[in-house]
């Protein structure tokens, strides 16, 4: 029966483990080049993996507090973060250096793995606003009308030519803009011109 658990967490470890595998070798290869001692290296694996957990959890409740407590603006509101993040992420290490016997670690090699850690997470974050930014700016002109040229084009175009043609030939003419505003736009004119 236990067997059988223990069994079931493997695909949980896996799945871990991958995410963590690049976060793992930067900071098993800090503690390698400033000479940290460690037992086993599946003992500093087991140390990382857990620091990455217990970390993560507490970053995220941390976050959460703050974004209750305080209301600052954006930028300070990160610097708070940060700086809290950091607070938190040694205090994290040194508490599971102290249970962890056969990994010693000296504080230089803490602030290290932290500050790989929170920088890692920063960049991460910086990337993730960075590609929610870009979809923003592409619905917002997705949503603009367009010029008053383009809407004389169309509806010219509509004269001689069946709406899906005059589709077809205004995507070609400016690929830039998207399908789905043309689709709209040649409805609007042709309904519009029906109408007289």
């Amino acid at each position: 029966m236990m067997f059988k658990q223990l069994l079931s967490l493997f695909p949980i470890l896996l799945v871990l483990a991958i995410l963590f595998l690049p976060l793992i070798l930067v900071d098993i290869f800090i503690v390698y080049l400033a000479g940290g001692y460690y037992y086993r290296l599946i003992y500093l694996i087991l140390f990382l993996l857990v620091f990455y957990l217990v970390d993560l959890g507490l970053n995220i409740v941390i976050d959460n507090l703050l974004k209750i407590v305080i209301f600052l603006k954006e930028g300070i509101y990160n610097l708070v973060l940060g700086i809290v993040d950091i607070f938190s992420s040694y205090v994290v290490i040194n508490f599971l250096d102290f249970i962890f016997e056969k990994v010693n670690l000296s504080v230089e090699i803490k602030i290290l793995i932290v500050f790989t850690h929170i920088l890692l997470v920063f960049l991460i974050n910086n990337y993730q606003t960075d590609k929610n930014d870009d979809r923003y700016d592409y619905n917002n002109i997705a949503n603009q009308k367009l010029s008053p040229s383009i809407e004389y084009e169309i509806s010219y175009l509509l004269q001689n030519e069946d709406v899906v043609n005059c589709i077809e030939q205004i995507k070609k003419k400016y690929p830039d803009i998207p399908k789905k505003e043309i689709i709209k736009t040649v409805r609007k004119i042709n309904n519009e011109n029906k109408k007289f």
